[in-house]
């Protein structure tokens, strides 16, 4: 869209244009050309207009991402949504005869709706603190408060205007106390986090700033009577606000754990709370000043201990890396921030017979051979990522974007620069990938723990963890222990009779009623009792993932001479598993006549040419494609642009409630032009109520299937629809 393409200048341009039509608007006003509502009303209309820019930029920010991510730019985005109507109340105010001097609560209800949506948004983005005992926890929030309730009781005195009603003064300055929540909210979710303008937390708290410098003054403005146009010219704070916030959805939220960690955000905050209550005594009233006080003497012992808890740095002295607990904290941050298609690598070292070495040759020299060890470390080509010394001999590397195929190579570098220290002591290294090895600190820390010790036991230079594998080392410690365990579980679903079981679901012309395929899917009885997927996912976080997708197949080909003649079977298929040679032996040497390959996965496709090329064999045997879970994310369009799909199956999200949801009938309408330009056929999927059916009836979508038109089945049987049936669940209501 023009929007994508223009970005932060067309956002700047559109601030200057809106911020020149406020400045005129407020000099008519005190020229006396327009009366003083008509002013206010354009002000607020530009606001609205501003915070309508924000609300695309955040809907784009949404589709282009997901996750946790993802969540929090859908909540800025009804949150500006909220802000962009709200001029609505507001106008409708002014028009009733409002005073723009005393706005009632009612016409700010818009504005005010959008904080509980950021304030959401911003507690997603919360770090967890893994070290923090409850207590500290406590204590932290304890400091926060105190920090936010010395802060308020300077702004209200500030603000409060004694001619004033009571409750005037309080509802001109709820938005300020919002403001301070906000940014109380936004400390929380970055105190731990990188902050660089390449990020959105920036210009988050820029946003927030503005807003709540410009609640102040507004508020400050119209208590002290300042003319109309000065009020209206502070509105530009607010502009700049909305247009600030667009600017942050141009940035990835990347929640990786930095150099800004907890301990020392409380000493600070402890700090300025400290400094902050001698102004807060003096102006608050009389009877809350032995509260403030009490409030300071906590402080000040809290800041006394927290100063000599904090006296020493998170840098280890001898090394100048990370010490051990701040690279933990790290190490949470950047597993959170990591996933399957953006991983992150662990890489451990330490050295044999260190600590005998180092009584023989003394303390001096050891910690000579540790330093330069430390020099060579940081000199090698490991960029992007942090290292730790983790005690005595061992130290640690963690970046993001790295995958087992380069850790390997990693981790035998590093192991040859330990390797070739002054003391002549052998190194081990092992590398641990992240989030499919490990899905914590502790656990991932375990696993580098674990990996040396079985580089240890096997006399191996380099051993990768490989979710407890180990290269084949016989070890077995706490995490490979439990991770043994859970792939046991998913070995005896793999061997045992009647541990996976093959259902059908019927895929049913939406024009006749006729059955024409099934779709086989598999239900496991084990326990616990999870749903399909959710075993599926296990299998894959224990490396069995390829083997249960290739006996999920193998199980549906067994049946596939039980489909009713004329009916095609569909299949699901990763794109990992359709390259695997395993699957070539589950599909057979036979003809793949009436068999539909359904690719199932989300994730990017490294290399579209090889699995188009091993689709083409398939293809050449009879086969056809299909791909699933179109529109639910960018994976499943690039497939259907890359793969030239016979069939296209919208995900179930697109299709419930599409009779409510005018974008999405928008979406479906253009995949079955879709259709008609690759020679496709559109599968719906999902469909539940005769509501649905009816308006993918009148949409065109050929075929369905959902419990509507039937539930899956032990046996393949046609679902009970006929042209008949279907004119009657699908006919338009009266007046449609």
């Amino acid at each position: 869209m023009a929007f994508q393409r223009l970005g932060d200048r067309m956002i700047v341009a559109t601030l200057a244009g809106a911020a020149m039509a406020l400045m005129t608007a407020a000099a008519l006003s005190q020229a006396g050309r327009i009366s003083t509502p008509v002013a206010a009303a354009i002000g607020v209309i530009l606001v609205s207009g501003l915070a309508a820019l924000g609300l695309i930029a955040t809907c784009e920010a949404a589709s282009r991402t997901s996750g946790v991510e993802a969540q929090v730019w859908r909540l800025f985005a009804r949150g500006l949504a909220s802000w962009t109507l709200g001029c609505l109340p507001y106008i409708a105010f002014l028009a009733t005869g409002g005073d723009v001097r005393s706005p009632a609560a009612w016409s700010q209800i818009g504005f005010l709706l959008a904080y509980p949506f950021w304030y959401r948004a911003l507690w997603l983005m919360r770090q967890p603190a893994l070290h923090e005992s409850r207590a500290q926890r406590i204590e932290g929030w304890a400091i926060e408060l105190s920090v936010l309730a010395t802060l308020f009781v300077i702004v209200v005195a500030v603000l409060w205007e004694p001619t004033l009603p009571a409750g005037q003064n309080i509802a001109l300055q709820v938005p300020v106390v919002l403001d301070l929540l906000l940014i109380a909210a936004l400390f929380n979710a970055v105190r731990r986090s990188a902050v660089t303008r390449q990020t959105a937390f920036i210009w988050f708290a820029y946003a927030f700033i503005a807003l709540a410098l410009t609640d102040g003054l507004v508020t400050y403005l119209l208590t002290r009577h300042a003319s109309t146009a000065v009020v209206g010219a502070s509105m530009l704070g607010f502009m700049v606000a909305m247009a600030l916030i667009a600017l942050a959805a141009r940035r990835p939220i990347r929640v990786t754990e930095a150099q800004a960690v907890l301990g020392p955000s409380k000493t600070l905050l402890a700090a300025i709370g400290l400094g902050l209550c001698g102004p807060a005594a003096t102006l608050a009233p009389t009877t809350l000043r032995p509260l403030i006080w009490v409030a300071a003497a906590l402080l000040f012992w809290r800041l006394t201990a927290l100063l000599r808890v904090h006296g020493q740095s998170d840098t280890d002295p001898l090394s100048g890396f990370l010490e051990q607990r701040a690279f933990s904290r790290h190490v949470a941050g950047v597993v959170q921030a990591a996933s399957s298609g953006r991983p992150a690598l662990l890489i451990a070292v330490d050295l044999d017979g260190f600590g005998k070495w180092n009584a023989q040759e003394g303390y001096g020299a050891g910690d000579a051979l540790l330093a330069d060890l430390a020099t060579r470390l940081e000199g090698s080509h490991l960029s992007g990522g942090v290292w730790s010394r983790l005690g005595g001999d061992r130290f640690a590397w963690i970046g993001i974007g790295h995958d087992s195929e380069s850790g390997r190579d990693l981790a035998q570098s590093v192991q040859a620069i330990a390797g070739a220290n002054a003391g002549g002591l052998t190194a081990r290294a092992t590398y641990v990938v992240l989030p499919d090895d490990a899905e914590n600190a502790a656990n991932a820390l375990a696993a580098a723990e674990e990996g040396l010790a079985a580089a240890r036991t096997g006399q191996r230079q380099v051993v990768a963890f490989d979710r407890g594998r180990l290269d084949g080392v016989e070890y077995s410690a706490g995490y490979t222990a439990s991770l043994a365990q859970r792939r046991e579980v998913i070995t005896e679903l793999l061997t045992e009779p009647g541990t996976i079981t093959t259902v059908f679901q019927p895929i049913v012309s939406l024009t006749d009623g006729q059955t024409l395929g099934f779709e086989s899917l598999s239900r496991f009885r084990a326990e616990p009792q999870r749903s399909p997927d959710r075993w599926i996912a296990e299998a894959h976080a224990v490396g069995l993932g390829l083997e249960i997708e290739v006996e999920c197949v193998r199980r549906a080909m067994a049946l596939r001479d039980t489909i009713p003649g004329g009916a095609y079977l569909s299949v699901n298929m990763s794109p990992d598993a359709i390259l695997a040679p395993e699957m070539e032996t589950a599909l057979g040497d036979q003809s793949l006549e009436r068999l539909v390959i359904e690719i199932t996965e989300h994730d990017a496709v490294s290399d579209y040419a090889r699995l188009a090329a091993r689709l083409a064999d398939y293809r050449g045997r009879g086969a056809r494609v299909a791909i699933d879970d179109a529109g639910a994310g960018h994976a499943s369009m690039r497939h259907v642009t890359q793969l030239s799909p016979d069939y296209i199956k919208i995900d179930r999200s697109l299709i419930h409630d599409i009779h409510l949801d005018y974008a999405k009938r928008a979406l479906v309408r253009s995949m079955v032009t879709l259709e008609k330009d690759l020679g496709a056929e559109v599968v719906a999927e999902g469909i539940e109520s005769t509501e649905e059916l009816r308006t993918l009836r009148e949409l065109g979508v050929p075929l369905g299937q959902g419990y509507l038109l039937a539930r899956p089945h032990r046996e393949a049987t046609p679902a009970p629809w006929s042209s008949a049936l279907l004119d009657l669940a699908g006919a338009p209501s009266r007046g449609s």
